[in-house]
C-alpha cells in the first residue's frame, strides 16, 4: 500500500526516536535516579545490564516479525508498549525486581520495534537511498538518547515523577504520526501458511547466505566497535576533567559527534564500497585512539578523545546499518529477521569490549584501555581485509552484491 504523500528519507529515519529515548532512560536516567536513592553501584550495574539484555537475544524471537501481520503493525505494537511501560518503570523505582522486569520488557518491545522498522523500511526505499536512511536512523537513535538524557532529570524535578513519566510516554508515541506516510509491504503469504518447521528452515537458509555470513564476521569481531566511548565517561579523573566537563562533553558533545558521524557516511559511501569503508573506519579510528596517547592528560584532550570516539562509533554504526540493508536486498521475506540477527551481532562486541577495556585499564591504566581497544580493532580490520581480498581473488567465488 503506497500513501498519496510519501515521507522523505530523513523523516523515515526519525521513526527510531523511541529506541534512542529508551536507551537514554535505561542506561543513564534510571541509574541516576537509583543512585540518588543510595542504591549500591553494583546493583545498578546489574539491573542496567539485565534490562538491556534484549539487545542481544531479541533476535531469537524476531522471525515472528516476518509473518502473519505487516511489519508496520509490529512496529506500532512495540512503540505503544514502550510508551506504556516508561511511566510504569519510573513509578517503581523503589521496587527493584519489578523495575527490572518492566525495563526488560520495554527494551524487548523497543528492540522488536527497531527490528520491525529495519525490515520494513529496507523493503520500501530504493537502493540509492539506503545509506541516507541508515544515517538518519542513527541520528534518531543518538539524538533521541542524548536529548532524553539532557532533559529527563530537569523535567522530573520540575514536574514530578508521574507527570514527567506520562510526558515521556507521549513523546514515544509522536513518531507514529510518520507511519501513515510510509508504504507498507504485506508479509510473505507462503511463510504465513508454512508450519513452524518449514518456516525455521527458511531462517536456517538465511545463515548460509554469503553476504550475511560476511557481515556477521565483520560485526562480531571488534573491528569498529569503538567501545572505548562507553568507558571514557569513567576516566575523567585521569584527564583531570571535572564532573561538569564530563557531563557536558558526554551530553551535548556526544550528540553533536554522533550526528556528524552519522551524516558523514552517505558522503563517504559515494567514494568507497561499504565493506572496505567499514574496515577503513575501524583502522583510521583506531589510529586516532592511539594518537591520543601522545597528548597530555588534560580536560581538552579528554573532550577530544570523547568526541572523536563518538564520531567514529556513530560513523561505524551507520555504515553497519547500510551494510545490513545491502545484505537484506530487495523483496526479502525475512527482512526483519536478517536485520535483527545482524544488529545483535553488531551489539555483541560493544559489550564484550567494554569488559576487555576495563581489564586493560587495570593492567596499565588509560594507556592499557586505549591500546587494547585500538589494537584489537585494527588487527580485526586487517584480518577481515585479507579475508575479503582472498574471497575476491579465489576462482569461482561470486562477487558480492553492490548497491545499484
Amino acid at each position: 500500500m503506497t500513501p498519496r504523500w510519501r515521507a522523505p528519507v530523513w523523516l523515515m529515519g526519525m521513526t527510531m526516536l523511541p529506541f534512542g529515548m529508551l536507551g537514554g532512560l535505561v542506561l543513564v536516567t534510571v541509574p541516576q535516579l537509583l543512585a540518588a536513592r543510595h542504591v549500591p553501584e553494583g546493583e545498578i550495574a546489574a539491573l542496567t545490564a539485565l534490562a538491556a539484555s534484549p539487545l542481544f537475544w531479541a533476535f531469537v524471537i524476531s522471525p515472528v516479525l516476518d509473518v502473519r501481520f505487516t511489519r508496520r503493525t509490529y512496529a506500532v505494537a512495540g512503540v505503544i508498549t514502550v510508551a506504556v511501560l516508561t511511566p510504569v518503570a519510573l513509578l517503581n523505582l523503589d521496587h527493584p525486581a519489578l523495575l527490572n522486569g518492566v525495563l526488560m520488557l520495554a527494551y524487548l518491545a523497543s528492540a522488536l520495534m527497531a527490528n520491525a522498522l529495519g525490515g520494513w523500511l529496507s523493503t520500501v526505499i530504493p537502493n540509492d537511498s539506503q545509506n541516507r536512511l541508515s544515517a538518519w536512523m542513527t541520528v534518531a537513535n543518538v539524538g533521541g538518547g542524548g536529548l532524553f538524557i539532557m532533559v529527563a532529570i530537569a523535567m522530573i524535578h520540575a514536574l514530578s515523577l508521574p507527570v514527567a513519566g506520562i510526558l515521556f510516554g507521549v513523546a514515544d508515541l509522536l513518531p507514529l504520526a510518520i507511519y501513515p506516510f510510509i508504504p507498507v509491504t504485506p508479509p510473505d503469504a507462503r511463510l504465513a501458511r508454512d508450519s513452524f518447521v518449514q518456516f525455521f528452515d527458511e531462517v536456517t537458509r538465511l545463515f548460509k547466505r554469503r553476504e550475511v555470513l560476511i557481515a556477521l564476521a565483520m560485526f562480531l569481531l571488534p573491528s569498529a566497535s569503538f567501545s572505548l566511548t562507553n568507558v571514557l565517561g569513567g576516566l575523567g579523573e585521569d584527564f583531570h576533567a571535572s564532573m561538569r566537563v564530563v557531563s557536558l562533553v558526554g551530553g551535548a558533545g556526544g550528540i553533536v559527534a554522533g550526528i556528524v558521524g552519522s551524516l558523514a557516511l552517505p558522503l563517504l559511501a559515494k567514494r568507497m564500497v561499504l565493506r572496505p569503508l567499514y574496515l577503513a573506519i575501524g583502522i583510521v579510528g583506531g589510529l586516532f585512539t592511539l594518537s591520543v596517547l601522545l597528548l597530555p592528560r588534560t580536560p581538552f584532550v579528554f573532550a577530544l578523545a570523547f568526541l572523536g570516539e563518538g564520531l567514529f562509533q556513530a560513523l561505524a554504526i551507520t555504515c553497519s546499518i547500510a551494510i545490513t540493508f545491502e545484505a537484506i536486498g530487495r523483496n526479502n521475506p525475512l527482512a526483519a529477521t536478517t536485520f535483527s540477527v545482524l544488529m545483535a551481532a553488531l551489539n555483541f562486541p560493544i559489550v564484550y569490549m567494554v569488559a576487555v577495556d576495563g581489564h586493560a585499564y587495570q593492567w596499565h591504566g588509560v594507556a592499557g584501555s586505549f591500546i587494547a581497544d585500538a589494537g584489537l580493532g585494527i588487527i580485526s580490520c586487517l584480518l577481515l581485509a585479507l579475508m575479503l581480498r582472498w574471497m575476491r581473488l579465489k576462482p569461482g567465488t561470486p562477487a558480492l552484491p553492490e548497491p545499484a
